[in-house]
């Protein structure tokens, strides 16, 4: 009966071990611009394309792309979002790209634009959106909002070579 007692009591003192704490952490999401891009306007142009490398323009003409940002958190909205390009044609590029914040229960949606610039081809540029940035407003741009985008006059030459999104997700939520 002592043995019984006496694991009885060890069992019940080390239950509080055993139970689970809901943690915040920050978690980077990545994904293929293979499959997060696609053009904007639908053609039968395949010269504006997904390959192993990016979502590419190896045409002649600029092509409007748009890069959906997946929630992967069961917390509501993202810390930043960012698109990643890189020049394969050997030139600098500049164009435009506006991050579009939407969700059902918004009335409209909200739309950040920005000029990507590529000066030196070799050197990937970025255009992100973070509630870290001295300009970020909710009233302008709200980011804790499910449901975000890109879209960017891609020029021959480009690449879209990556699509991230961080967000907080709540780990071990009993």
């Amino acid at each position: 009966m002592r043995t019984l007692t006496f694991f009885a009591a060890l069992a019940i003192g080390a239950w509080p071990a055993f139970v689970a704490h809901a943690a915040t952490i920050a978690k980077t999401h990545t994904q293929d611009p293979a499959t997060a891009c696609t053009l904007s306007i639908p053609t039968t142009d395949t010269r504006v394309r997904p390959k192993a490398l990016g979502f590419r323009n190896e045409g002649t003409t600029n092509a409007f792309v748009i890069c959906g940002i997946d929630n992967f958190s069961n917390v509501d909205g993202f810390n930043w979002i960012m698109l990643t390009f890189k020049s394969f044609d050997g030139k600098g590029h500049s164009f435009d790209c506006t991050a579009v914040s939407n969700t059902a229960s918004v009335s409209s949606p909200q739309f950040l634009s920005e000029t990507v610039v590529i000066g030196n081809p070799g050197i990937p540029g970025f255009f992100d959106v973070s509630v870290e940035d001295n300009d970020y407003d909710p009233e302008v741009y709200d980011l804790k909002h499910q449901a975000q985008s890109f879209t960017c006059l891609l020029p021959p030459g480009m690449a879209i070579i990556g699509v991230a999104a961080g967000q907080n997700d709540v780990d071990g939520d009993p």
